[in-house]
């Protein structure tokens, strides 16, 4: 558990539950900034949490990453565990050791590497909307979330064991589901946290065991070519790249919990987001159609600034950036200060956890006009800084992966809209949640299938959505409720 003494005065102090936060991190954040401003505390007992909101407070912490320190999981486990071992990735690590480790990586994530996983999207891709048929209702969600799957496994172990990569891929995903379960026991330790440690840690030591076995199969084959980021780790180390067994199973750990459901997510947001705005979905199909898959595809930011590319005419573009502000897969990132410092003259002790957020920066005003409303066409003129608008994090932790998941973006989302129209089911409950960070729909995301091409209209929807994003209609809906 986090905790430290009671801040100096300059640092606004709120006395109430940690527990909120874990509970609703939105609606958490958002009292804090509406009673103290963009930065403050929620104080219970002895324990705080630290909250840092905008631009400039983005800047200040993800400048200074000598003392605003990464933590990416918040349950490291004991010294010698699988646990640790699995929680030892990039996200985690700090100073020269993270300098020397995301040289290493760098090379399974840079643009040169993405062609050789296009293939392999596509094939997923077009594996699951095989199962497509117009007049069957889906849960969009759950389709995204079982693709990113094999995507992600493929990735990571390769295609030639698909039968063994699904099965640690699954293996990961219900790891990553405990840890993000468990997550609050940084905070405040629940009646029934200790037995779940056990079974996460027991768990851990069976995952890192079929981890090893896979990675052990790959060294064995020095001749080995694939594209997949384990092989392509062990030809750099064997090249000379410092890298040990641990730290490749750590490695590999982090980046599946880092991709698999972020990018699941803002898939089904953003199909969520068309499907609710038909005039978007028809701007964006006719270009589809009109138009040659690479005219459509967007870049990532840039690697240093974290600034996105300059608009394009591509309305796929707008699309997608658009929905990583309004709805981001990332609710919200968080450091531990490592030493003594201070936030806009507010000195902070050390190991205060320090929360900064996405979502709530992108919900800047001064930044984003009508900042709730899905309006794509902004990206036509705006193009803010890598601290004002951070889908992907920013920094040196910016985040590696942002080129692969972009092209996961760019090529699935084409498909699917080929594949067949959308329309959220009417009177559905939409409700997002926060899970360790990730904001995901927190029940299936029910959609009926149209022909292709065909345009729904927007359906009246129930759920804490409204709460999160203004859809149209929105203000009828809640005069007719």
């Amino acid at each position: 558990m986090i905790s430290s003494e009671s801040t100096s005065s300059e640092l606004p102090v709120i006395n109430g539950r940690l527990r909120d936060f874990s509970d609703d991190p939105i609606a958490c954040m958002r009292r804090v900034q509406q009673e103290v401003g963009n930065l403050g505390a929620l104080q219970e007992g002895d324990q705080q949490l630290v909250f840092a909101f905008g631009a400039d407070l983005n800047r200040q912490i993800l400048s200074k990453a000598d003392r605003f320190h990464s933590q990416f999981f918040a349950i490291r486990g004991p010294k010698n565990s699988a646990q640790r071992r699995l929680t030892s990735g990039l996200l985690s690590m700090n100073g020269k050791e993270h300098s020397q480790q995301r040289r290493t990586m760098k090379a399974g994530f840079a643009k040169r590497a993405i062609p050789g996983y296009s293939h392999m999207i596509a094939h997923h891709a077009q594996e699951m909307l095989s199962d497509w048929r117009p007049g069957q209702t889906r849960d969009v969600s759950g389709d995204m979330t079982g693709l990113m799957l094999r995507i992600s496994s493929s990735m990571l172990f390769g295609m030639e064991e698909p039968e063994l990569a699904f099965e640690i891929g699954r293996m990961m995903e219900r790891w990553v589901e405990l840890n993000q379960e468990l997550g609050i026991a940084a905070l405040v330790a629940t009646d029934d946290f200790y037995p779940r440690y056990q079974e996460m840690l027991s768990f851990a030591e069976e995952l890192e065991a079929r981890l090893r076995q896979l990675i052990d199969r790959r060294a064995a084959d020095e001749s080995a070519s694939g594209h997949d980021i384990i092989s392509m780790l062990l030809r750099a180390r064997r090249a000379g790249a410092p890298m040990t067994d641990s730290q490749l199973v750590g490695q590999t750990a982090l980046v599946f919990a880092a991709s698999q459901m972020t990018t699941a997510h803002t898939l089904s947001w953003t199909l969520f987001l068309l499907a609710q705005h038909p005039e978007v979905m028809r701007e964006l199909v006719d270009q589809i159609s009109d138009q040659p898959e690479s005219n459509l595809r967007i870049g990532p930011p840039d690697a240093s600034t974290g600034i996105m590319p300059a608009a394009s005419t591509s309305v796929l573009d707008r699309v997608i950036r658009e929905s990583m502000r309004v709805l981001p897969a990332s609710a919200y990132s968080q450091r531990v200060t490592h030493g003594s410092t201070e936030l806009n003259g507010a000195p902070l002790k050390p190991n205060s956890l320090v929360i900064f957020s996405q979502f709530m920066t992108h919900r800047n005003e001064q930044l984003f006009q009508s900042s709730s409303e899905f309006q794509p066409d902004r990206w036509k003129s705006v193009r803010p800084t890598g601290y004002e608008y951070l889908p992907f994090g920013g920094g040196a932790k910016l985040c590696l992966g942002a080129p692969l998941a972009m092209s996961i973006l760019n090529i699935v989302l084409p498909m699917t809209l080929q594949r067949a129209g959308l329309q959220v089911v009417p009177d559905s409950e939409v409700n997002g949640r926060v899970v360790s960070t990730m904001f995901s729909p927190e029940h299936p995301l029910n959609m009926y299938l149209l022909a292709p091409c065909t345009i729904a209209e927007t359906s009246p929807l129930s759920g804490n959505i409204h709460t999160l994003v203004t859809l149209p209609g929105q203000a009828s809906q809640r005069a007719a409720a």
